[in-house]
């Protein structure tokens, strides 16, 4: 079967356009059904310029999902842009998340992170995002402990 490039994989055999708008955990995201699907490719990406490919092309298919936007601002290092949309209380908490991390308040982003995972149990491009600028910045992981506690349910999560 002829896969369409513009068009991600759905899961499953499932074509992207017969689901809901939803991350890899099914939490529902403010979102339409193709950036959400360019979405869960960032998510279970091992790669992370795959992961912000795939992030770049959320973001043209839904310009105001804002997840995505924040996600992909942490990681390129762009200036933070203005959200003024309707998020999920998770994509909320997520987005304050990567944009501490990005201001540079890395133990902030850190503990909130924590409280993050504490309540939605996995967020891969979370933990990612804060790992990977702390990294940048020279402070090393010093997630171990969280790591421990991830569920490892996606490739960029460390496993226990």
């Amino acid at each position: 079967m002829h896969q369409d490039p513009e068009r991600p994989p759905g899961r499953h055999g499932q074509p992207a356009f017969a689901r809901r708008a939803v991350e890899d955990h099914a939490r529902v995201v403010t979102t339409n059904i193709h950036a959400a699907a360019f979405y869960r490719q960032a998510q279970q990406s091992v790669d992370l310029p795959y992961a912000i490919r795939m992030l770049r092309l959320a973001v043209e298919a839904d310009p105001s999902f804002e997840l995505a936007v924040a996600d992909l601002d942490a990681l390129t290092g762009a200036p933070p842009r203005v959200l003024i949309g309707r998020q999920m209380n998770w994509e909320r908490h997520h987005i304050e998340v990567v944009r501490t991390a990005a201001a540079g308040n890395l133990s902030r982003a850190a503990d909130l992170l924590r409280e993050l995972i504490g309540s939605v149990g996995c967020d891969p491009l979370a933990f990612r995002i804060v790992s990977q600028l702390r990294r940048r910045t020279g402070r090393g992981d010093e997630l171990e402990d969280l790591a421990a506690q991830l569920p490892g349910c996606h490739p960029a999560c460390p496993r226990r």
